[in-house]
């Protein structure tokens, strides 16, 4: 997969509101071996490279004749739209290990008939070679009981990876649910009955 992207000439900020206007997004290309290179990608494009080789997928993209073997280290978004504001792709040569991020998710949880799953670590720092890389790390919670947890260390990693998250840590736990208690009815609290207005006026008349 090849993503083309071209060379910024313009920065600052009036500059990448236009060139997101355009249909373009800001980017940086940068890595242990190559010069940091400023570029602009077409948003469609990328959105379509990254729907086909993942989130953490490798591809290479060309800028003025240059290719570069990249994958998004991270990206910036916008604080009130869905919409990518600024990425960072970290280049590397083959055979090359870097620090990846990969996602965490939980499966599961639909067996578990008590208690509340809550997961605490929704992803895991690893040193891997990018093309090595696992798309995501999966945990299964579907025999754990109330009172369960489950910690990085009970992760499933192939030999390849180096885990760097903290094995202690827990990732997912399940507690008892929290039953709200209704509060206790004083006699305080309780209505008063209504008074009937012109009963003792009725009775008075007839006297």
């Amino acid at each position: 997969m090849k993503l083309t992207a071209t060379k910024r000439t313009e920065t600052g900020t009036s500059a990448s509101r236009r060139a997101r206007e355009e249909g373009n997004i800001p980017a940086a290309i940068y890595g242990k071996e190559v010069d940091t290179v400023s570029v602009l990608v077409n948003r469609k494009e990328f959105e379509m490279t990254l729907r086909e080789v993942g989130a953490n997928g490798v591809f290479d993209i060309e800028v003025g004749g240059d290719t570069y073997q990249v994958f998004v280290k991270d990206k910036t978004t916008a604080a009130l739209k869905p919409e990518i504001y600024h990425v960072d792709f970290l280049a590397f040569t083959k055979g090359q290990k870097v620090n990846m991020t990969i996602p965490v998710y939980v499966i599961g949880e639909e067996e578990i008939e008590e208690g509340v799953v809550s997961q605490s670590i929704s992803e895991l720092e690893v040193n891997v070679a990018p093309a090595e890389a696992p798309s995501d790390f999966t945990i299964d919670v579907s025999a754990m009981e109330i009172g369960d947890t489950k910690h990085v260390s009970d992760i499933e990693v192939a030999d390849n990876v180096e885990l760097l998250t903290d094995v202690e840590l827990t990732v997912v736990s399940v507690s008892a649910p929290q039953i709200e208690e209704e509060p206790e009815t004083s006699a305080d609290d309780e209505m008063p009955e209504p008074e009937l207005i012109g009963e003792e006026d009725d009775e008075d008349s007839k006297e």
